[in-house]
């Protein structure tokens, strides 16, 4: 199995803060080098000069000839440093006075008297530093220029031990810079890792636990995933309550259709399909099927709705009174089926409200479905569309019984049934698909008697677009 690589939050963190902290190492390690370059050249230089000054001060004349009477103090301070070599010469108008021959002075011409110079060289293949006076004598017309040249070995050797005490500084320091960030991140996201471990400790025994994630230690940054998460176990504990539901209620709904139908199936194996029994107990039969179809389809209808108040349904501008006309044309049959007539008064104009088509189907569909349903034979189901300032309605009228006022309170409730003498028998479930999938769109919905008092009336109303309420104002 191959390793995915993933990215590191703590990686991540931990290379911005060492990253810089390196860079800067390298950028002051380059300025440190510069700067003990320098340190070390001055420093040497110094004691270079001290050597040229004690040789000039020994320069003299004598029965009119240039005479030095070289000290030893004058070497030794360079000697007593280091290993190096040491040379030196006393010239006077390139003559040589004393010391040695062919060491390199070309540079120092131009100084004048009382001024020193220095300038790196070569000397007897060895890289040299060499200091130069031009030394006023009395009784010479021209300075006479006193040089001294030493080998550099010292100065590397210094500059190198410098340089190592600050490597080791440096290392030090970003170790430390390592160590800090490591700890600063770790403790950072310490909540993260507990955070974590809530999770991971949330086990399915005994059933998941999907109660909201403790975020009173949880850090900013991390505070919107935490509060997706929360909203995620919500969603998903509704889930799973709906489908309790879902399944609770179809088989409690379920059981007595199916003890109906195998009731007449017995009476039909006892008596035989032939017989006029047997030929009722099969209507029967035929019967049951059909309810506990409706029954079905209205558990899996609820069961939907339900199911788009979790998920958010794609929302577009529809046309109310298109989507009205189509579902009355599918259940004109149905009406005709049992006499009843079914007129549609539409709005003139487009009806256009914000919503899912499907969602607005299913809603006109359960309440056409109850007007038919529960309508005498011979009597009317209309449907009107209706659009006002700032809303769109439709109205769905029927001529049957209506609802007794003491029971508008609790028919949106799931299987709750009106007791009645000689109607048709029902599940309980149709105005409550109606009142989820109403608050699912955002409608209102309103049952009121019908016409003279007769039937039911049921007005849903929608908002408008935003356009079409724009342009009726």
């Amino acid at each position: 199995m191959i390793a995915t690589w993933r990215p590191s939050l703590r990686r991540t963190l931990l290379t911005n803060l060492v990253a810089p902290a390196i860079v800067l190492a390298v950028v002051l390690g380059i300025g440190g080098m510069v700067l003990i370059h320098r340190v070390v050249e001055t420093t040497h230089d110094r004691l270079l000069d001290g050597s040229v000054l004690a040789i000039a001060e020994r320069v003299g004349v004598e029965d009119g000839e240039l005479t030095v009477d070289l000290p030893q103090v004058a070497l030794g301070m360079l000697e007593s440093q280091s290993h190096d070599s040491i040379f030196y010469s006393v010239t006077y108008l390139g003559e040589l006075v004393t010391g040695y021959k062919d060491l390199p002075l070309s540079g120092f011409d131009h100084l004048k008297a009382g001024e020193t110079g220095h300038r790196d060289g070569e000397y007897r293949g060895k890289p040299v530093r060499i200091g130069a006076q031009a030394r006023q004598v009395y009784g010479r017309p021209g300075p006479v220029l006193v040089a001294v040249a030493e080998t550099v070995q010292a100065r590397r050797a210094v500059e190198r031990e410098m340089l190592a005490g600050l490597a080791v500084l440096e290392a030090g320091l970003i170790g430390l810079v390592a160590l800090l960030g490591w700890y600063a991140v770790e403790r950072g996201l310490r909540p993260l890792g507990e955070l974590k471990q809530e999770i991971d400790a949330r086990g399915i025994q005994g059933g998941p636990n999907l109660s909201p994630l403790d975020l009173s230690r949880v850090p900013q940054e991390a505070l919107a995933p935490a509060i997706a998460v929360n909203s995620l176990l919500q969603r998903l504990d509704l889930a799973i309550e709906l489908i309790r539901r879902f399944t609770a209620d179809a088989s409690h709904q379920m059981r007595t259709p199916l003890a109906i139908l195998r009731t007449h199936l017995d009476l039909v194996r006892r008596l035989g399909s032939d017989t006029p029994a047997g030929q009722s107990a099969l209507g029967e039969v035929d019967n049951a099927i059909n309810r506990l179809e409706r029954l079905l389809r209205q558990l899996v209808t609820l069961a939907r709705a339900d199911e788009q108040s979790i998920a958010q349904p794609a929302v577009e501008n529809v046309d109310l009174n298109g989507i009205a006309f189509n579902v009355l044309s599918e259940r004109a049959p149905q009406a005709f089926a049992r006499d009843i007539d079914v007129q549609f008064d539409r709005f003139e104009s487009p009806a256009l409200i914000p919503g899912n088509s499907v969602l607005i189907g299913e809603l006109l569909a359960n309440l056409i479905d109850n007007a038919i349903r529960y309508n005498r034979a011979g009597g009317m189901v209309l449907v009107r569309t209706v659009v006002d300032p700032a809303v769109a309605r439709v109205e769905v009228e029927d001529t049957g019984p209506g609802i007794p006022a003491a029971h508008l309170s609790r028919v949106f409730e799931r299987f709750y049934r009106i007791p009645m003498t000689n109607g048709p028998d029902g599940s309980g479930l149709g105005l409550a698909i109606v009142k989820a999938l109403s608050d699912r769109l955002g409608a209102q919905i309103v049952l009121s008697p019908g016409a003279e008092g007769r039937g039911l009336l049921v007005s849903v109303s929608f908002p408008l677009a935003k356009h079409d309420s724009e342009s009726s104002s």
